[in-house]
């Protein structure tokens, strides 16, 4: 009887078993979770409490699935055999990663330094095969945890495959190694010498705003609607035969298009525009809109054109207008900006700008034109100081240190603009660019990137082009008292030397800056034997620190200014401009 009891018991225990639902791998990404996190903390939770959110409710909102993906999905590899992995956690983080011990990482008595920040070492070890690491926080701390990784037995050989994200490389741990790609000049200065020699995961500082959620949520001051706004011109291709029209929608706008004529012709034509959906997560009063981006073609040169445009289900805009290139060389003028950082004080500047020099052709702005380049609401400002500034007139710049932001890169940015996409073989497109307009070729240089990847695309375009006049613009300045920049002055200088680019305009350093004509690093006698370098601030921005520069012309410690410059057959004509009007530098070339 009792061993019948102990076999119905093993086999009701056998069916009790088979019923159980098998527990599926853990299945999800990081972004994905803190969407679905963000969504319904945006339905339950008002504007007062999501600033107030804390840690400890956001890990009580979370499924334990969610946790687990938090805990293992930030960063993967394989290993080949059994490891230890060392994580380097910045000291002055003040919540330890809510995964960390739990997950059975334990915290050493040793640290490994940087010229910045100190990091205390916590070590676990692995068996051989998927190694899965957490999130670094849901604070926004920049300095982002990095790790090592040694196989626990000294004979063997590690071999890692399959890390995720994959874009970032595998260096060696030791001193004067760099850890973030966005900071590479930042190099370790203290290693342990247990830990030296190890495989180095390298990363990025943008990787902390993954799951930043504590004191994250946003607002912007002009949200979207229905009704198209924010609209500006840029060129793709020719400009004496096209222009880009681009405006913001909210998300219920289904389609957009433009209508546009020649004034006092009867023909209107109609064009529609492809959309762009761009979502900031963290802008809580606007968090998905729609970018649309009308292709204009087959334009008649030296045209004045009217239009308006649409996103249904909207109403038609009041009419701007703008003028196609000549193709004759009849002269032209346009006005730079230095770093414009969405700043009023720019937007009032560029509005009087444009009326004082109606005739000006198009814009450009060397970089840093927001403070934070993936933060939807400081392009939301930009626009709205700017005004109509961009509506009649084309805008061509370059990104900024701080357009592309802790090495995750200009997205928003790129997105923002339609831009000519005839740049370097092996970068990201409309970054850096070139375009002619009459009788002058303009190299638009993204010098966040590579310098020396794209040293031949530059040469390329110098060494094909007829034009009398070249400018190049991009946002580190060669020539200035703050920091050196040799491998532009290698790289590129080299090359504006060579093939003789007429200016140089920068941004960057927060002040105002001409040279003298410049060649091989040395001052030479007139502008047809060497290349002048500029660089200008357009908000304010005073210097502590002022010593001489042997190579200026003239400085100011002090913002805002833009330049205007105007170009007539042989004859350039170069002014800097206060706000009101005032010149501040003027200089003339003839050829």
């Amino acid at each position: 009887m009792q061993l019948k009891v102990i076999i119905l018991a093993i086999l009701l225990a056998g069916t009790f078993m088979s019923c159980q639902p098998k527990k599926e791998p853990v299945s999800g990404t990081v972004k994905e979770v803190i969407d679905r996190a963000v969504t319904r903390f945006y339905e339950k939770l008002s504007a007062a409490q999501l600033d107030t959110i804390s840690e400890s409710y956001i890990l009580s909102s979370l499924s334990d699935e969610e946790k687990e993906i938090l805990a293992t999905k930030f960063w993967s590899f394989n290993a080949s055999v059994p490891v230890t992995v060392s994580l380097m956690r910045d000291t002055a983080q003040k919540v330890v990663p809510f995964w960390l011990a739990k997950s059975g990482f334990i915290k050493t008595d040793v640290f490994v330094k940087n010229e910045e920040y100190t990091y205390e070492v916590w070590k676990k070890d692995f068996d051989e095969g998927t190694v899965g690491l957490g999130i670094n926080g849901f604070d926004k701390h920049r300095p982002v945890y990095f790790i090592s990784v040694a196989p626990q037995d000294s004979d063997q050989k590690l071999t890692i495959t399959q890390v995720t994200p994959s874009e970032y490389s595998l260096g060696t741990l030791q001193k004067g190694a760099f850890t973030y790609h966005d900071w590479d000049g930042l190099i370790l200065t203290e290693v342990p010498e247990q830990l030296t020699g190890q495989t180095l995961f390298t990363t990025v500082r943008g990787r902390a705003r993954e799951a930043h959620l504590v004191q994250a949520f946003r607002k912007t001051a002009t949200p979207s609607s229905e009704n198209p706004d924010q609209i500006i011109l840029t060129w793709s291709s020719d400009p004496t035969s096209s222009v880009n029209v681009q405006w913001r929608s909210n998300f219920k706008a289904k389609s957009g298009k433009v209508k546009y004529w020649i004034p006092e012709k009867t023909d209107t034509l109609f064009n529609d525009a492809s959309a762009f959906e761009m979502e900031d997560r963290l802008l809580q009063n606007d968090r998905y809109v729609k970018r649309f981006t009308s292709t204009l073609k087959d334009l008649k040169p030296g045209t004045l054109y009217h239009y308006s445009i649409c996103s249904e289900p909207g109403k038609w805009t009041v009419p701007a207008s703008f003028k196609t290139a000549s193709v004759k060389n009849e002269g032209f003028s346009f006005i730079w900006f230095g770093d414009t950082h969405y700043s009023p004080i720019w937007g009032e500047m560029a509005q009087k700008s444009v009326k004082r020099h109606p005739e000006t052709a198009f814009f450009s702005i060397a970089g840093d034109l927001v403070s934070t380049g993936l933060n939807r609401d400081d392009w939301d400002q930009l626009w709205a100081h700017g005004g109509n500034t961009f509506t009649t007139k084309p805008l061509m710049p370059v990104p900024g240190n701080h357009d592309s932001q802790d090495g995750l890169g200009a997205w928003m940015y790129k997105e923002m603009f339609s831009l000519p996409e005839n740049g370097p073989a092996k970068q990201p497109s409309e970054m850096t660019y070139a375009f002619s307009y009459q009788d002058a070729l303009f190299l638009m240089l993204d010098a966040t990137l590579s310098v020396p990847q794209q040293s031949a695309w530059v040469e390329e375009q110098l060494k094909k082009s007829n034009a009398k006049w070249k400018f190049a613009m991009f946002h580190f300045p060669p020539y200035n008292f703050e920091e050196p920049y040799d491998e532009i002055m290698r790289e590129w200088c080299s090359l504006f030397d060579k093939y003789h680019v007429d200016m140089v305009m920068n941004g960057h350093m927060h002040y105002y800056l001409r040279t003298k004509p410049m060649f091989n690093k040395k001052p030479v006698g007139s502008p047809s034997k060497g290349t002048i370098y500029t660089m200008s601030i357009s908000i304010p921005g005073k210097q502590v620190r002022w010593p001489e520069e042997d190579y200026a012309v003239a400085r100011y410690k002090d913002g805002p200014l833009y330049q205007h410059i105007s170009i007539n057959g042989n004859t350039l004509n170069y002014t800097c401009y206060d706000p009101d009007g005032n010149v501040k530098d003027q200089l003339v070339i003839k050829k």
